[in-house]
């Protein structure tokens, strides 16, 4: 959750073409592109993998009925409450600092696709209506993905998946991973952003194969519960898994940036090329994404197997501040945009303040009560000693 907060608050100091992204006096895409390539190549597929985890362990020990009411309680509900109250004030944001055309060509193509047969079709995928809680409503709509197949099996008596498919996952993760990850990342290539990762898209109609990528993961995650636990991943060390991930992230960067250029240069004559560049950044981008994966599950079995208070604290108001912090971030952005110093200083200045104006509303406004208690349970404060 921390991790997103880091890599929103570096869109400001990247050429981002979209006028709700600040653009910074002082950005610097060839560092913080990497910065932010190495955390949105793995982050929320890590996230995926983790809920399907925990969705098959509620589901084995209190079944059913009552993984769905948990489920909507920490997921469903802070998504109607929160998600039109963020737009909200991300609209309000906009209004007041983002410089839209003045000319009406927005507004034309707008209707020209709409007019197309499959214009709202396209709408209702694109438009961001759960805007950065877009991940919420996917992770929804996967839930109840897993609650059919459940019943399914379950009527059609079909024997259970034998745990030695998670021993050697290599075999199978990386080619049905890569088959997903070839119909995302497409986004990029119009816009002439040189991000790796599945694109992402917060409309109401999900992307097919947004939610067939992110499904992997989540597959996979319920299946490793039966396995023992996440524990039980010890196909490499975790130093290895961090080693070989940086020629894996570098390579696929390489090749992204070859495939956007291709492409602006023209589709027609360009094609092979382009295929060509999108297959290889691809390929890199699995690899990438699963060294990481596999090496921070073994990174955190070794130094965060025990109990520890303040990383409990700080996992439970990390949820609280990655709902509410996109309206701050971006107000943040806009206020220091035209300020005279190294973008390092206002990217910590943005991030620190954000996560220290939020985590203060956490301790004395949301943790003990109804909201704290939807977001993460019901929490005690404990009486300080005389």
């Amino acid at each position: 959750m921390l991790l997103g907060i880091v890599i929103h608050g570096l869109l400001s100091f990247m050429p981002i073409p979209l006028p709700m992204v600040p653009q910074d006096i002082n950005q610097n895409p060839e560092i913080y592109g990497y910065i932010f390539n190495f955390i949105h190549g793995f982050r929320m597929q890590l996230f995926f993998l983790i809920s399907g985890f925990f969705t098959a362990m509620l589901w084995r020990k209190q079944g059913l009925r009552s993984l769905l009411k948990h489920r909507a309680k920490r997921i469903l509900f802070p998504l109607i409450i929160f998600a039109p109250m963020t737009g909200i004030l991300m609209i309000a944001v906009m209004l007041n600092y983002a410089e839209f055309p003045v000319s009406g060509v927005a507004v034309d193509k707008f209707s020209e696709l709409t007019s197309h047969p499959f214009g709202f079709l396209i709408v209702g995928i694109v438009f961001p209506v759960t805007g950065h809680l877009w991940f919420l409503y996917y992770l929804i709509w996967l839930i109840l993905g897993f609650v059919a197949v459940v019943k399914l099996n379950e009527k059609l008596k079909v024997q259970p998946i034998s745990t030695t498919i998670t021993h050697n996952p290599w075999l199978w993760l990386i080619p049905i991973t890569f088959f997903a990850q070839l119909l995302n990342g497409l986004g990029g290539i119009g816009m002439g952003v040189d991000v790796i990762g599945p694109d992402t898209f917060g409309g109401l109609i999900p992307w097919p194969p947004q939610l067939i990528y992110y499904g992997v993961f989540f597959g996979f995650g319920a299946l490793c519960y039966r396995r023992g636990g996440l524990g039980q991943i010890n196909f490499f060390r975790w130093q290895t898994c961090f080693i070989f991930s940086i020629p894996a992230l570098l390579l696929a960067m390489h090749w992204i940036v070859l495939r956007n250029a291709s492409f602006k240069a023209g589709w027609d004559g360009n094609q092979l090329e382009i295929i060509w560049y999108h297959f290889l950044t691809n390929l890199f981008q699995v690899f990438y994404v699963w060294l990481m994966i596999f090496g921070f599950i073994n990174f955190f079995k070794v130094f965060f197997s025990e109990e520890n208070k303040r990383v409990r604290y700080l996992s439970d108001a990390s949820y609280w501040i990655y709902i509410m912090h996109m309206p701050l971030i971006v107000i943040l952005q806009f206020w220091v945009r035209k300020w005279p110093y190294p973008s390092i200083v206002k990217f910590l200045f943005i991030c620190i303040l954000a996560v220290g104006f939020l985590l203060v509303i956490y301790e004395y406004a949301i943790r003990y009560t109804w909201v704290g208690t939807m977001l993460n349970g019901k929490r005690v404060r404990v009486p300080s000693e005389a």
